[in-house]
């Protein structure tokens, strides 16, 4: 004769208790873990796109001698810049230019950099670089970082 176990005697204590210790934390930090990359993921986007302003605006450039004032162009060039820029840094930061340099003959070098703090991944610099040549023959490597 067969052994039959009922629904209350097969799926007991245990099992609900596995359930609730193991399982459902799991759920949990899978779920936290995948939104944190997707958020990591929309960072590394919009500082791409900012990467791409800030090079197509420095290749539109004549004079790259000083990059901020808008030189080649107006300064307020320089502000609609920054005016589009800023709301693609992520969490309401803003970009502030720090490094401006020079780079190889003819060559337009933007990185742009933002650091994430998320709950798993704390303190993480997320950086883009972007290398373009200049229409002009400058050269201008700039840093960017949306703090």
């Amino acid at each position: 004769m067969k052994n039959k176990r009922s629904f209350r005697n097969g799926f007991g204590m245990g099992q609900i208790m596995a359930m609730l210790l193991v399982v459902l934390p799991m759920i949990a930090f899978v779920l936290t873990l995948m939104t944190e990359y997707w958020s990591i993921m929309q960072t590394d986007y919009r500082l791409k796109v900012i990467a791409n302003k800030i090079s197509t605006f420095a290749d539109s450039r004549k004079d790259l001698r000083d990059f901020s004032d808008g030189s080649g162009g107006t300064a307020q060039d320089f502000q609609n810049l920054v005016d589009a820029v800023n709301p693609l840094c992520p969490k309401g930061t803003s970009i502030s230019f720090g490094t401006i340099s020079d780079a190889p003959k003819g060559e337009v070098s933007v990185t742009v950099q933002y650091v994430h703090n998320g709950t798993y991944f704390k303190n993480k610099t997320l950086s883009t670089t972007m290398s373009t040549y200049s229409y002009h023959d400058q050269n201008l490597s700039v840093t960017g970082t949306c703090k």
